[in-house]
């Protein structure tokens, strides 16, 4: 998950251990700023850490994380009600189904050919993991220890299956 913000003039973006390593795992290039920021000598990253966000601050890095749609930016997600994360949660769903669908109808030459689908795909899961994440956050089920300037919206108040009627 990533956060952009303005600090001293300047935009910033925090972002979670786990979409670092995420991207450390992937083929993807990651600016040395970055590597070097986070892969100070031995970085374990488990559940004790993988929800802590580390800021950049670097033109090139707020760049880089802006352009990088499978690490879900917070601010899109925080205001839709459950329904509406659902849908979002489908609209992934179908696109991976799709991907799937056509990986599975190719030729192994063909697959070589198209292998960012197979990279596309994981993507789509990754980012469908952390949609049910902030759904989490959203519902008091998960702590995220998120920077001071963000504030989090009321949890909506569900109502009770079993109602009692006034008389």
């Amino acid at each position: 998950m990533k956060l952009f913000h303005t600090e001293n003039g300047k935009e910033t973006v925090y972002v979670q251990m786990q979409d670092i390593m995420y991207l450390n795992q992937s083929d993807m290039p990651i600016p040395a700023s970055i590597y070097t920021k986070v892969f100070t000598g031995i970085t374990i990253v488990d559940d004790s850490n993988r929800f802590d966000f580390v800021s950049f601050d670097e033109e090139h890095e707020v760049k880089f994380f802006r352009e990088l749609e499978f690490v879900i930016d917070y601010d899109q997600y925080k205001d839709l009600t459950d329904e509406q994360l659902e849908e979002e949660g489908q609209k992934l769903a179908t696109k991976a189904n799709e991907i799937a669908k056509k990986w599975n109808s190719m030729s192994s030459d063909e697959r070589q050919q198209n292998s960012n689908l197979l990279q596309e795909h994981e993507n789509i899961g990754y980012m469908l993991n952390f949609l049910s994440e902030i759904y989490a956050v959203k519902q008091g089920k998960r702590f995220m220890p998120f920077p001071d300037f963000v504030k989090l919206p009321e949890r909506s108040k569900k109502k009770g299956f079993f109602r009692r009627k006034k008389m």
